[in-house]
């Protein structure tokens, strides 16, 4: 190789490098959120905010973006201050978060919980968990109302209640034990609301409330987390 094609190759690889950062730092890269419009610093992809990065508008947001949206972890400031620390999807507050409130002369309101569809829905993703089940429980569904009776209301269906035998109609399997792990209940009631189910509620709950119900043979440990009303729907198979 001779002396004057080394100086050549030196300097078409510096333009070519000119050329390459031009072309990075030269692309345009949105944030589609109109109250993040302004500054962006970060990961693009398609000329779009897309993995992580910093846009500073009218409002500030660090975080994970994708196609030009906050959608992941990250930290979202208002420009009054308020923060949310947590989980986005599409822009909006989704799963388990933070929302830290500025108050003027006062110590900050901080909320601690999950957010769904950028609404706040409680301390818990849910009202209630069922822990465990018996092989022949086949559902436990449960309704919660939130209202302030404080109350809940179990509900058994098995196959073989209201069954014709040699010994006359099988009666409906009933809750035979509450078992209270967790919380308070004043007072229980008990019926048979038709051949095929039977009910027992519980009244003036204290929440959280974690129980172990004993139906049969059967078993359903459940707890409750938020103050309210619910509606315990236990279908067994036998």
């Amino acid at each position: 190789m001779s002396k004057t094609t080394v100086p050549k190759i030196k300097a078409a690889v510096i333009v070519l490098l000119l050329l390459f950062s031009f072309n990075v730092y030269s692309q345009t890269c949105e944030v589609d959120k109109e109250s993040l419009k302004g500054t962006y610093a970060g990961d693009c992809k398609k000329n779009k905010a897309h993995g992580k990065g910093k846009a500073v508008g009218i409002d500030t947001y660090e975080g994970e973006f994708k196609n030009g949206i906050p959608d992941g972890q990250g930290t979202y400031t208002w420009s009054n201050k308020n923060i949310f620390e947590g989980k986005f999807i599409k822009g909006l507050r989704e799963g388990k978060g933070k929302m830290t409130m500025k108050r003027e002369g006062a110590q900050d309101s901080v909320v601690e919980g999950f957010w769904k569809k950028d609404s706040y829905i409680g301390k818990n993703e849910r009202p209630w968990i069922v822990h465990s089940k018996t092989g022949s429980v086949t559902k436990v569904e449960v309704e919660f109302i939130p209202d302030n009776l404080a109350k809940i209301k179990i509900i058994v269906t098995n196959t073989t209640g209201g069954a014709q035998t040699t010994f006359g109609v099988t009666p409906p399997m009933k809750v035979d034990n509450v078992q209270v792990l967790k919380g308070h209940y004043e007072r229980q009631a008990t019926t048979e609301s038709h051949l095929k189910s039977s009910e027992v509620t519980l009244f003036e709950v204290i929440y959280p409330m974690r129980l172990k119900l004993n139906i049969g043979r059967e078993e359903v440990e459940i707890e409750f987390f938020e103050s309210g009303s619910y509606i315990v729907d236990i279908s067994i198979n036998n």
